[in-house]
């Protein structure tokens, strides 16, 4: 059975795929199951599978290359069957193709005046104003790709390095963090609220419990979020999707990245049960071994700065929610208890939320209700 394997929504927020690298080449056979190609998603890189038995006969997107999601990404198929209805080789507008030009072609124009482009290097150019007739085909086969519209585009970006520097390459997980939060920066209307929490009786539980700041503050936040649960809620296009149950995104920092794993019903659970999922998904993240559902369909984020020293900080929202909470950390910090200043633990909590769907009462309303919760958590 002739098979196209498409470009996965690997998160909710993922629009385009990135491909890593592909682990098998064309004319290998394959089987169901089988790891295929690695993805680039906005949260992680993921592995995909074989769906069927058969040999990978076309490869649709290079490596280093982007898609849309559900855009065909390979073709697989049995030697024998015709895959020239899914348009390889001819025009068809409905699939996308990178079909090199033959070697005698390299270096040429074709004839309608237009160099060979992949589908995310016509799409950049599109979008910079480029002429594509103007930039040089650098990949296989004099292909135009991705990188090298952007090179046309800024040459200093392109040009050697000076010696006292070291490049740090704005691609795969880490570019698309940069496009994330570029986005969110440039779309949300956001605003952030902080207070301070008197953490003396989470501190005194922490040391008895051995949970962690992170598992109280995700509680407290999940209790409070069914009280206020317009900030439990997506903003897409121009409909607020108020959502009924609440699944807690908990970011986690591994080497030079972020990722947000999610806690589904995390309301439902308890801290010490809190805590355990935490630990659990943190694990799987630190070996790359978070799966796409891992971290599909959060209601609100959860994102602790305070175990890096931070004090406080502004979060930036992780569409399309409309909210997200910023830990501190714990310091001791002198407090007035029954008008006498004494030592306390105490804590920051910066909530950035979307003014387009949250206003500011119900939004400190909320971080109240999180902080009477800290304060008095039996």
């Amino acid at each position: 059975m002739v098979t196209q394997l498409r470009m996965p929504a690997l998160s909710q927020s993922m629009l385009t795929g990135r491909i890593a690298e592909w682990l098998k080449r064309e004319g290998d056979r394959v089987s169901k199951g089988e790891p295929l190609v690695l993805v680039e998603s906005d949260k992680a890189t993921n592995e995909l599978e074989a769906p069927q038995d058969g040999v990978l006969r076309r490869i649709l997107v290079a490596v280093g290359e982007e898609a849309d999601v559900d855009v065909p990404i390979a073709i697989i198929a049995e030697p024998n069957e015709d895959i020239s209805a899914l348009g390889v080789g001819e025009t068809n507008s409905s699939v996308p193709t990178v079909t090199a030009p033959s070697p005698a072609t390299v270096g040429q124009l074709p004839a309608e005046g237009r160099r060979p482009a992949s589908p995310a290097a016509k799409r950049l150019a599109k979008e910079l104003g480029i002429d594509l007739t103007r930039v040089p085909g650098t990949g296989e086969d004099g292909l135009i790709t991705e990188k090298t519209v952007r090179a046309f585009a800024s040459p200093a970006a392109a040009a050697p390095s000076p010696n006292d520097s070291q490049i740090v390459p704005l691609t795969g997980l880490r570019g698309r963090i940069a496009e994330r939060v570029s986005l969110s920066r440039h779309t949300a209307a956001d605003v952030t609220t902080v207070v301070d929490v008197d953490m003396g009786q989470v501190a005194r539980l922490h040391k008895e419990t051995g949970y962690s700041y992170t598992a109280y503050v995700a509680w407290a936040a999940a209790q409070a979020l069914r009280k206020f649960p317009l900030l439990n809620a997506w903003l897409s296009e121009e409909r607020i999707l108020v959502k009924r149950d609440v699944h807690m995104g908990v970011a986690v920092a591994i080497d030079g990245a972020l990722v947000v794993p999610v806690l589904r019903h995390i309301d439902r659970k308890s801290v010490g049960e809190i805590d355990e999922t935490i630990d659990k998904l943190a694990a799987k993240a630190r070996v790359g071994q978070l799966t796409p559902d891992d971290m599909k369909g959060s209601t609100f984020t959860l994102s602790n700065s305070g175990t890096f020293g931070s004090l406080l900080f502004t979060p930036i929202i992780n569409l399309p929610e409309v909210a997200i909470l910023g830990m501190g950390k714990v310091a001791d910090t002198p407090i007035v208890r029954d008008g006498q200043v004494v030592a306390g633990k105490v804590m920051h909590l910066c909530l950035s939320y979307d003014h387009r769907a949250v206003d500011g009462a119900p939004a400190v309303q909320f971080l109240q209700a999180v902080k009477r919760r800290l304060e008095k958590p039996e």
